[in-house]
């Protein structure tokens, strides 16, 4: 064998084991925006305070979204969380503390599912939490699902997520009036 064939091995090998940490490095980062919504949040009577506790990624993979195509994001737990907080949009005060807050409704969320995928020239995403009440033992876990969509304008990473943010915001709209419910046992306990 020629010396230039053990050359073009040896280079070949190092660009090889070079690539893997080279994707690893092109995540898209998961940034909630409240204004990728098409719902339109208004204070609702009796909101109380809400307190995350946890945010955990349940998903299958979890290293990104895109069903069609793998989108490799950046971790979801403060996306998810930052999602939560814009139901202060729905009049609830929103904050974060791993010990229960006598005085707010205090929930651990799950995330089970965030995807992309391509349907007639949009990005569609679809959302689904669990959300769980630790301060209330024997309380239903409740389940949030939601999907959002966007047009494909450029076939960027940041379309994907933007499709998220609809799905995302979707879902907080769904889970406001379902936290309300609880607001009543949070107040009780403020007395």
């Amino acid at each position: 064998m020629k010396t230039a064939s053990f050359i073009v091995a040896a280079l070949s090998i190092c660009t090889l084991s070079a690539l893997p940490s080279a994707f690893a490095a092109e995540r898209t980062v998961l940034t909630f925006d409240p204004g990728s919504s098409d719902v339109r949040a208004s204070p609702l009577a009796g909101a109380c305070a809400i307190n995350v506790m946890q945010v955990s990624d349940q998903r299958f993979t979890k290293d990104g979204v895109g069903v069609d195509t793998p989108i490799l994001t950046t971790p979801p737990q403060a996306w998810v969380a930052n999602s939560f907080d814009s139901l202060a949009a729905y009049g609830f005060t929103v904050q974060h503390s791993v010990k229960p807050v006598p005085t707010a409704v205090n929930v651990n969320v799950d995330l089970i599912r965030a995807y992309t995928w391509f349907g007639n020239m949009r990005i569609n995403g679809m959302v689904a939490v669990d959300v769980s009440f630790p301060a209330k033992p024997g309380a239903p876990v409740e389940k949030f699902r939601s999907a959002g969509s966007k047009s494909n304008m450029m076939g960027a990473n940041s379309e994907h997520v933007t499709a998220l943010n609809y799905a995302a915001n979707s879902m907080v709209g769904k889970l406001a009036p379902a936290l309300l419910k609880h607001c009543k046992d949070a107040k009780l306990a403020s007395n």
